[in-house]
Parts: C-alpha cells; structure tokens; sequence
C-alpha cells in the first residue's frame, strides 16, 4: 500500500521531490498500524484513532461488489440499501457474512466482509489468548446474543460427534436463573435437566450458592442413556460463584458427553480464565461462549465460541442457517482496534479496583443497616441482604431505585419468588450490584447512596 511510484507520480503536480519525501514520512506512518495489522495478523499493542478504523474499513467494505460503480446487479440480494445512514451503522458490509449452510465461507459478493469477519477472529483469538488461555485453537464471532450461542454451539457439537438429539435429548445445565440459555438448548430440541443450586460454603468461598459434583454425578447416572451433554457456568450473578468446572471437565471426558460452558462475562476475569485453562487441560471442553457486549464493550447482540478443537468451531459455524448480519463483527472489530490490547487490560484493572470499591462501599451501607455482604468472592458482582426489611416492602425497592435513576441493580425476594437466586436454599432477600467491566468509580459510588436513601425509605 502507498508505494514509492505512488509518490513518484506526485512530482509531476509541481511539488518538490524533497517536500514530497518529507509528506510521506507522516503519511505512512498514518498507515502503518493497518499493514501491521494485516502482517502480525493480532490485536495492536495500543488503541487506534477513529480515522484509522474509518479507513480499514472503508478498504475492507470497498472490495465488497456492491461498491463497484460498474457492477450489474440483478439479484434479490445485492446490498442494496435505502439510506446512506444504514450504510454507516453497519459499517460498509450491506452483503453481510457467510452463505447459507456455513457462517464463515467465503462469499462471492463479499470478499471484503469475508477478510473482515476472518480478521476480527484472528484478533479476538490473540486477545483471548494473551489473556491467559493459550490452549484455547480458535473463535469465531457470531450474530447472536449468549443464549443463542449456546444453542448454536451445543448443534454443532452434536453434529461433530454424530450425536442424535432425539436419540440423546436430555442436557445437564446447572442452575442459572436465567431465561436465555435454557431457551438456547430448547430451541435446537433438547430437554433440560437443571442441577439444583445450594447455599453454604463450598469449593470456591465461604458461602454462596454453587453446584455439588457429587450430584451431577447422581443425576447424570439415573439418566445416563438420555443425556448428551452438560452446560456448566464459570459466572452469573451473586451469591453465584462459579461451578467446579475443572470436575465438571473430568466428569464429561469420563462420560464422554458434550461440555459447553458459559463463560458469558468471564473475560475481564483472569481467575476465570485460569480455571477454564486447567479445566482444558484435566479434562473435556468442547466449547466456551462469551459475550462481546458483556465482555468487550460493544453493543448488545454479539458472541464469541472459543474452543480447543479447531475442527468442532468449523461444526458450529455450519450449523449457522443463512447468510448473518455483519454488524456485531464489525462492532467487536471496532471496539477491539479502539482499545488495543493495553487498553484493554488496563480496563480489567480498573474492574478489579472498581469491584473491590463497591464491596467496601456495600460494606460499610450494611454495617449502618444491620445488613451483611454475602461472602461469596463473585469477581463481578456484590450482593447484600435485605433481611431487616419488612417482606412486602422489599420489592418497592427496585422501583425506588429505577425513579433514582439508577439502572442495572437486582432485588431479589426470596418471600414472592425465589427466581434470580439460582436456588430454594437462600435464607434472606438480597440486593445485587455489578462493578462490571466499563462502569465508572462515581457510578458506584452514587449508586450506592441512592440505594441508601431508598432503604431508608422503605424502612
């Protein structure tokens, strides 16, 4: 790109060669970081400025044959668009990703939007690896949001291990009171089995709720010929603490049955991540879902399936029905190039700081309460109880805190529907808040006076 004869020619508009020379020292150096990123094929060290990204782009949109003024275009399909605004939003890739029958084939329209998605899943790769997971192969971005993937991911393993869900239908998840990857597993037909969640201490912390490996065991054993796979979990909500997932991965390999996680915002967690690595090692992972939103600051609708195995991915990406949309690839692009691989990092210390700085500021709101922090270690989220408050007024709560405009935070009451505790064992009501990965010191900080100020309301 940009080479000599490029400059060379410049001479015949009457600008000296010796200016020329110097102009073209800056000019490079502008370009630079986009050769390097084609050569190193990984994230950069250090953020990009927004016209770099503009340009990749641009040149990776530009090869697509909807831009080709010449081109004739007669098919249903040509990226054809109604506003220069839609153009924008999703980044030049109007033809978006795959072809039907195979999320990550090359399409013959979109050469551009092929080398950008093939990219993006080199850079996230290099990312997720230098993070602390070396033993992971390969990752492929995908359009759909957490519980979808999991769905996605947990078809194609089928596929790869010649598995007949109606044969094997049943899957082990453990309990997550979330909505989403039930929905996931159930949309490609299989039949959940949830293993319950305890309260007490446990293999992770103090207490919390968690998942016993002894009775996965006893529940996988009286339905052994039915199940085909389990889903366990690395993070969810506190008092959540993550499940054994180095036993789990023994378990699955002796079993031989398919072991998915969902690691949906376990990114920004080193810990995390290093229990996922020593799980690789000591047993079976087929696949590891992680949110972009969660995880890397994008907008919601994204994810990104890691795995060991090189060849299970290409399964997974096969099961994709259609052609996708380019937009969450494009977005985890931008959002990846913005922040460079420092950027990054130095986000997930701000995190750990900003979660310690919400326990202690918890802390202190429950000690003035007679209330208590629940000693579960989540590495993302605080929760604290609401066991002096009067049962009916718990839930007035979150509505309090909604018109205090504050967002995000979880009431759960235990006295109306134990849902959202991941399990029947809880002995107070709870209030949980996130020092995730972006959120702001001040934001913490008023987030907990407002919720003081709506205690003492309901008090």
């Amino acid at each position: 790109m940009w080479k000599k004869e490029f400059f060379d020619s410049l001479e015949n508009l009457g600008v000296p060669s010796h200016m020329l020379k110097r102009s073209s020292i800056g000019f490079k150096e502008i370009w630079k970081p986009i050769m390097e990123l084609f050569q190193q094929r990984k994230i950069p060290e250090h953020g990009w400025n927004d016209f770099q990204i503009r340009q990749l782009l641009d040149i990776l949109s530009h090869l697509d044959s909807d831009k080709d003024p010449r081109s004739i275009r007669i098919g249903e399909r040509e990226g054809r668009i109604s506003s220069v605004i839609l153009n924008e939003i999703s980044g030049g890739f109007c033809h978006g990703i795959g072809r039907s029958g195979e999320l990550t084939a090359a399409q013959p329209k979109a050469a551009g939007a092929s080398l950008m998605q093939n990219l993006t899943n080199i850079i996230v790769l290099s990312l997720i690896k230098s993070l602390g997971l070396p033993n992971i192969k390969t990752a492929l971005t995908i359009p759909f949001g957490t519980g979808m993937s999991i769905g996605m991911a947990m078809r194609g393993a089928l596929n790869y291990h010649k598995i007949d869900i109606h044969e094997k239908p049943m899957v082990l998840m453990t309990q997550i009171d979330h909505k989403s990857p039930r929905k996931g597993i159930e949309y490609i037909g299989g039949i959940l089995k949830i293993i319950p969640g305890r309260y007490g201490k446990n293999y992770y912390s103090n207490e919390g709720v968690f998942t016993n490996i002894e009775e996965i065991k006893e529940i996988y054993h009286l339905n052994s010929n039915k199940i085909s796979a389990i889903i366990s979990s690395t993070c969810f909500f506190a008092p959540r603490v993550p499940d054994n997932i180095k036993e789990i991965a023994k378990f699955a390999k002796k079993n031989e049955i398919i072991h998915i996680i969902n690691n949906a915002y376990g990114l920004q967690t080193p810990a995390l991540l290093k229990l996922i690595r020593q799980s690789i090692d000591a047993g079976r992972i087929d696949a590891i879902v992680q949110s972009t939103d969660k995880n890397f600051l994008t907008p919601v609708g994204g994810a990104v399936i890691t795995s060991p195995n090189t060849d299970l991915i290409k399964e997974i990406s096969k099961s994709y029905a259609g052609r996708a949309s380019a937009s969450p690839v494009v977005q985890l692009l931008v959002s990846l190039l913005s922040m460079g691989k420092q950027g990054y990092l130095s986000r997930i210390e701000f995190q750990k700081e900003n979660r310690t700085f919400l326990e202690d500021s918890l802390l202190e709101l429950a000690n003035e309460f007679n209330e208590q922090i629940i000693e579960c270690n989540n590495p993302v989220s605080c929760a604290m109880s609401l066991k002096n408050i009067k049962p009916e007024k718990i839930q007035d709560l979150g509505g309090i805190l909604y018109n205090l405009r504050v967002t995000g935070p979880r009431i759960i009451n235990i006295h109306k529907d134990p849902f959202g505790s991941c399990t029947t064992e809880m002995k107070w009501p709870y209030v949980v808040m996130n020092a995730a990965i972006g959120v702001e010191k001040k934001h913490i900080f008023e987030a907990v006076d407002r919720l003081k100020r709506a205690i003492k309301q309901v008090k």
